[in-house]
């Protein structure tokens, strides 16, 4: 089984054998990647035939140019930016959505079941569901950027170069979306008896959970 989690230099090493012309390197980056990609494509576009051919297309494209294409140690980084760009050009030539109302409009997140040593389990567990809800509660921006960076652990400046936006708007995003989710979880969590504080790093360490 192809672990879903690799190192800088297994990314590097990956890619080059691919570059290289490995038919099993391409292979393996479409069994690692092509899956997750749809699931960020469909977040931003709800359009399966859209997004499924935009994905085509864009495994092709790789395929016909990796003798051209630069080296990369995060696959996903490249990947999800190259299918980004793909997504939003092919969605304003159809004229079906505008570029401020489509991302991650309807996007919603799922929580993985990870056990835990803490006595309390009802509370955690209800304390983790509280965090999913409320993270589909907030704007469609805050929710992509999230995702990106806790959830698929890009760095901010390649959350910055994916969505096309500057580094301070991603800072200024993730500060005011974690404030935001900090304050709804407690209250949420309050009006249910359930009095405890919650910090920003047990959200963040909840998210990272998220897939």
């Amino acid at each position: 089984m192809i672990r879903d989690k690799l190192t800088p230099q297994e990314h590097r090493s990956l890619w080059d054998e691919f570059r290289s012309g490995s038919q099993d390197a391409f292979s393996r980056l479409y069994e690692l990647f092509s899956a997750d990609l749809y699931r960020y494509g469909y977040n931003l576009v709800r359009n399966r035939q859209l997004v499924e051919d935009c994905l085509h297309e864009l495994f092709l494209h790789i395929y016909n140019n990796r003798h051209k294409i630069g080296t990369t140690d995060n696959i996903r980084f490249y990947l999800y930016r190259a299918l980004r760009r793909r997504l939003t050009d092919a969605s304003a030539r159809l004229n079906k959505l505008d570029s401020e109302d489509y991302i991650f409009d309807r996007a919603e997140f799922l929580i993985q079941s990870y056990e835990t040593e803490l006595v309390e389990q009802q509370v955690v567990d209800r304390q983790k569901e509280v965090v999913v809800a409320e993270l589909n509660r907030l704007p469609k921006r805050q929710k992509e950027i999230l995702y990106l960076v806790f959830m698929k652990e890009l760095s901010y400046q390649q959350a910055a170069e994916v969505m096309n936006i500057t580094m301070k708007s991603v800072y200024n995003t993730i500060h005011v979306a974690l404030s935001a989710l900090r304050i709804s979880v407690i209250e949420r969590l309050n009006r249910e008896g359930i009095f405890i504080n919650v910090s920003i790093a047990v959200l963040v360490g909840y998210m990272v959970r998220i897939r």
